[in-house]
């Protein structure tokens, strides 16, 4: 069985949580004003302007996102260093698909794939993120992996935060193509909330995983081999 997961912090321990909250609270209004801007022919095309654009490859916004799943990465990778058996290879599992989300963020493949099939898009990714989430579920509860429901719901938020508000967009502005600004709106609500959800994601996996290494075979074995 897996080691027990984090206890839940102090404020003064959580401090980044509520940075990269803050950061996304100013970040992505910004971006909405400047694409609202551009909406109605008062685009800068500045530096400034890309920088805070809500899905450009290299804007803020999207490296932003990027980041809080090199960090999901990066913590599954200790979290299994610090598991063993079974637990390890979920929780290896979780650090890979952390890895396959941030690239697929950074070379924008869902946007880049939806403008060749919308349709086909939306089916392909329902069924990667149910196999997927529905893998870590089954195995997180047959294994008794501490944590590994709290991951797998901060996941399954993510996924509908970017396949679900996604296709509610697109469903809005096909009705309602004559409203200027509505392009705007929906691009923001479908990226903030994969930057609300993203974070989720990694307080989910920072504070479910085991707090400190558990001993493996090779561990025990070490000794009697000396």
């Amino acid at each position: 069985m897996d080691a027990a997961p984090s206890p839940w912090p102090r404020l003064a321990d959580a401090w980044w949580v509520y940075l990269l909250a803050a950061v996304e609270l100013v970040l992505f209004p910004v971006g909405l004003i400047a694409r609202a801007r551009c909406a109605v022919g008062r685009c800068a095309h500045s530096w400034f302007h890309h920088a805070v654009d809500l899905d450009a490859i290299g804007g803020l916004p999207r490296l932003l996102i990027t980041g809080l799943f090199v960090a999901v990465a990066v913590l599954g990778w200790r979290a299994s260093r610090r598991s063993s058996g079974t637990a390890r290879s979920w929780w290896l599992a979780v650090a890979g698909l952390g890895v396959l989300l941030a690239l697929a963020k950074v070379v924008s493949v869902h946007s880049t794939a939806k403008e060749d099939s919308p349709l086909l898009t939306l089916v392909v990714g329902l069924a990667l993120a149910g196999a997927a989430l529905g893998g870590l579920a089954v195995t997180g509860r047959r294994r008794e992996i501490a944590g590994a429901r709290s991951v797998v719901v901060a996941l399954a938020a993510y996924a509908v935060a970017a396949l679900g508000l996604d296709a509610l967009g697109s469903a809005v502005l096909a009705a309602h193509r004559h409203v200027i600004l509505l392009g705007a709106f929906c691009t923001f609500v479908e990226e903030f909330g994969e930057a609300v959800t993203g974070l989720l994601v990694v307080v989910a996996v920072r504070w479910s995983m085991p707090t400190a290494r558990v001993p493996g075979d090779d561990d025990l074995a070490a000794p009697l081999q000396g």
